[in-house]
């Protein structure tokens, strides 16, 4: 009975090894050697210390007669590490695409693994957190694993509806990778390693002739700056697993944190509407101290948007940016500011506005790039949150761009602000003769020009002072989310 035991345990200590090693230890050296960490690693420097609870960790693919590559490559849990964990205490799913097995593509096995997962996460309302280093779907193993995949990218679709979803591109996100990783919240890449696109390089080449480094179809800058696919470019893999931690501290409570007041706010912002500024400061000075993490900064810049705390309470921030395009709307803004909400509703976090913002921006580019549809899906996105909104005008909110004020719920302004159909040039310009601008301004501005104006005429429910301005807002917070 003991040698019997004996086997039993050795047989399970070998497996066991296995398992942990991947596609083998000669790839892991080569990861290491790379400066990246295997899936596994990931996986650890993410979860709490003890707290990984693995699925399908010996699972085996059944598809190894079809191909060479499949049959040398038969490796305990098919590519895929995934399970139930906590990260600072709170449950997560969490999956890690395994590059040393098939460069992390994936097969029908690994893909029935994953949509266990992912059915765990929608009914238990766990956050979702994918470490992508995939390239696709697992071709060889052909329709099994398309349908397979497709069940996978079906899931994460649903719980959009119901889960927060990060994904953190460690390395290559192709193909149906890609598609999951642009469909869930939040995605991050790392500089130098990271890329993410449908088609490669090479099939590119073939596709159309077109010749293209693998930087330019699918790099960080190009997804941080131009397609608004990458909310955060991270120096390497640590800094990413630590901004995804960032990003799940904002679903757990926190302790209330003292309100006090912003001295220093009125010399942050310029009393004339003219004069650039850094509404990031303002930010900063408004909110909790280090709280503010902002999302996509280098796309849509004329509207900043962040998560943060305010007196403790976990808050979505939308800012106009006077020092992008004087803060005017555009359509990469709107499409970045309309998705953020969306995300904030269904976080079910509270969405703060700091409105600064003198209008859509104008010009044949911006028509012909949807300035229209895109305006009207942000207009779509605050009118159908159902979370409490709030809004603080900081100096302007003219036109069709005050969606940014006119839907929340409780509407502050400092006393620099301005409401108005459109500024007085502009005004002046439309309505009034060469000879008459001057004095048709000055009268615009006299009865658009002073937030007391729009308090009077009821747009406004109380104007406060810049020194004010948090107290306020974490009053009126407390008692729309009471």
């Amino acid at each position: 009975m003991t040698a019997e035991l004996d086997a039993l345990l050795a047989e399970h200590a070998r497996r066991e090894a296995r398992a942990d090693s991947g596609g083998g230890e000669a790839r892991q050296l080569r990861q290491h050697r790379l400066g990246r960490l295997t899936a596994r690693e990931r996986v650890a420097a993410l979860v709490d210390p003890g707290s990984f609870v693995e699925l399908g960790r010996h699972v085996l693919h059944r598809h190894a007669h079809a191909d060479e590559a499949l049959a040398a490559n038969v490796h305990p849990g098919d590519g895929l590490v995934c399970g139930l964990a906590t990260v600072d205490g709170r449950g997560v799913a969490v999956y890690a695409h395994d590059p040393t097995v098939l460069r992390g593509a994936l097969g029908h096995a690994a893909s029935r693994k994953l949509c266990r997962l992912l059915d765990l996460a929608g009914e238990r309302g766990l956050p979702v957190v994918a470490l992508a280093d995939s390239d696709g779907v697992r071709i060889a193993e052909g329709t099994d694993a398309i349908d397979a995949y497709g069940e996978v990218i079906r899931r994460t679709v649903r719980l959009r509806g119901k889960s927060f979803q990060i994904t953190l591109v460690c390395g290559l996100c192709v193909g149906a990778a890609a598609y999951c990783a642009a469909l869930t919240d939040a995605v991050g890449m790392v500089a130098g390693q990271s890329f993410l696109f449908i088609t490669g390089p090479s099939v590119t080449q073939v596709a159309t002739g077109e010749q293209v480094t693998i930087e330019a179809l699918g790099g960080p800058e190009l997804h941080a700056r131009t397609t608004g696919a990458c909310h955060a470019v991270l120096p390497d893999e640590r800094a990413g697993i630590a901004w995804v931690r960032r990003l799940l501290g904002y679903l757990a409570p926190a302790a209330p944190v003292p309100v006090d007041a912003v001295p220093r706010l009125e010399k942050l912002v310029p009393t004339s509407p003219r004069r650039a500024y850094d509404m990031r400061k303002v930010l900063a000075a408004l909110f909790d101290a280090d709280s503010p993490t902002e999302l996509a900064p280098d796309f849509g810049g004329s509207l900043l948007t962040a998560l943060a705390r305010l007196g403790g309470r976990a808050v979505a921030v939308l800012a106009s940016q006077p020092q992008v395009n004087a803060g005017c709307l555009d359509v990469d803004s709107s499409r970045k500011g309309a998705a953020f909400v969306r995300l904030a509703n269904r976080l079910r976090l509270p969405v703060i506005t700091l409105v600064d913002v003198p209008g859509y921006r104008p010009g044949q580019a911006q028509e012909a790039g949807g300035i229209l549809p895109h305006g009207a899906e942000l207009l779509a996105a605050y009118g159908e949150a159902e979370v409490p909104k709030l809004c603080l005008v900081v100096r302007k909110s003219y036109g069709g761009a005050s969606v940014l004020s006119f839907n929340a719920d409780v509407r502050l302004a400092l006393p620099t602000a301005e409401i108005a159909p459109m500024g007085a040039d502009a005004a002046a310009q439309l309505l009034a003769d060469e000879d008459g601008r001057a004095a048709f301004r000055e009268a615009w501005k006299a009865r658009y020009g002073a937030a007391w104006t729009a308090a009077e005429s009821g747009y406004l429910d109380q104007i406060v002072a810049p020194a004010d301005a948090r107290r306020a807002l974490a009053a009126a917070l407390a008692r729309v989310c009471a």
